[in-house]
């Protein structure tokens, strides 16, 4: 083995110690000695690799955002056909990473922590404006291959959820990677989803 591999394969013992850590608790108190014990190796043994709570941050923010993307792109690879069963077995598939119990409460401690930290943001915000563009693909893909929906289908409860979703994450998302959303345009597309006979006015 390599020294370059060698350092690669310690990293990654690392980050995964401060995943662990931040299954159970929040950010604000893992601290780097708790990540050392978790880890078995000493506190400046971890900080020749990561000499600061930040940069170690920094390092977990970038090797789960990759794991995300990766598992993106291989879910996208494997569809090889169109249709509507192609856009929605990606979106599934997409989506299975980060709802995921354990990677939600990490991803929700890398938020946290960029919230207070500009520095932790810059990664965050390029992760979201990624994810965007590609839900901007699969919307394009989905206008001609998936045939209409029976909105019948979907009872109150599940759309109750779906407004809660998109109104509580909204505020969270414009925060992170800001595009300008309109508040009252996004209520009234809110409304549009749920009734053919709907017709919302400006």
């Amino acid at each position: 083995m390599g020294k370059e591999e060698a350092i690669i394969i310690k990293k990654k013992h690392i980050l995964n110690s401060l995943k662990i850590l931040l299954e159970k608790y929040s950010y604000s108190y893992v601290s780097m000695q708790d990540v050392a014990n978790e880890g078995g190796i000493s506190k400046g043994g971890l900080r020749y690799y990561f000499p600061t709570k930040e940069s170690l941050f920094l390092g977990l923010l970038e090797d789960f955002f990759q794991d995300i993307e990766d598992d993106h792109i291989r879910m996208i690879s494997m569809q090889d056909g169109s249709g509507d069963k192609a856009v929605l077995s990606t979106l599934f598939n997409i989506e299975s990473f980060v709802l995921n119990q354990k990677n939600i409460k990490i991803f929700i401690n890398l938020i946290l922590y960029g919230l207070e930290n500009p520095k932790m943001m810059e990664p965050i915000s390029s992760f979201f404006r990624k994810h965007l563009q590609m839900y901007k693909k699969l919307i394009n893909q989905a206008k001609t291959d998936l045939p209409p929906i029976d909105k019948k289908e979907f009872d109150t409860d599940f759309l109750a959820r779906i407004t809660q979703i998109i109104f509580l994450s909204a505020g969270l998302l414009e925060t992170i990677d800001p595009i300008g959303m309109d508040p009252a345009k996004l209520a009234r597309y809110v409304l549009s989803l749920f009734s053919d006979d709907i017709v919302i006015s400006a």
